[in-house]
């Protein structure tokens, strides 16, 4: 239902931009909290992983151990999507086997980008490649320019309905 980055700019802050066609996507998939990280949850969401994965990465835990423990002991997994960066940086995520397609998520260095019901793969290169390409553009503009980019190949294969983007900074 949806695609979504996370990121880190060079100044500490932590972003995440999300667009999909469900309605009120900024209430439902994006969680940060300063000192612990961001989390994205999404394809058919469980609602507890965002504050849960929060609370474990304020305890130090790292983004990938995160979303193993969200994930490995939920029964509906296989129609979830997550990913997660840490205080350090660091990223996790998780892609379940049953998302509908097209479905997937790539980690780079310094963010993530993770979605599903889409156009195609194209979604998630471009977004990646986009946001990889404009360090020069202030976070919030290149997160923007980021989805746009994802969205002008394609996107949600259901259409546009909402889109969020979330800053926090120290």
């Amino acid at each position: 239902m949806t695609w979504s980055i996370i990121a880190r700019d060079a100044d500490g802050a932590i972003g995440i931009a999300v667009a999909t066609r469900f309605f009120a996507v900024g209430a439902r998939v994006p969680f940060i909290e300063v000192g612990a990280g961001a989390i994205a949850s999404q394809a058919l969401m469980n609602p507890l992983y965002g504050r849960r994965g929060l609370a474990l990465m304020r305890e130090g835990v790292a983004a990938d151990e995160v979303v193993r423990q969200l994930t490995e002991p939920d029964a509906g997994a296989a129609h979830r999507q997550v990913h997660a960066m840490d205080r350090e940086g660091r990223l996790g995520a998780h892609t379940g086997e049953a998302c509908v397609d097209w479905c997937g998520h790539t980690i780079r260095d310094g963010f993530s980008v993770a979605g599903n019901m889409l156009a195609g793969p194209q979604v998630i290169a471009a977004t990646a490649e986009t946001f990889a390409a404009n360090a020069a553009l202030p976070f919030p503009r290149r997160l923007i320019a980021a989805l746009k980019a994802g969205e002008a190949a394609g996107g949600d294969k259901r259409g546009k309905q909402s889109a969020a983007l979330l800053i926090y900074s120290t």
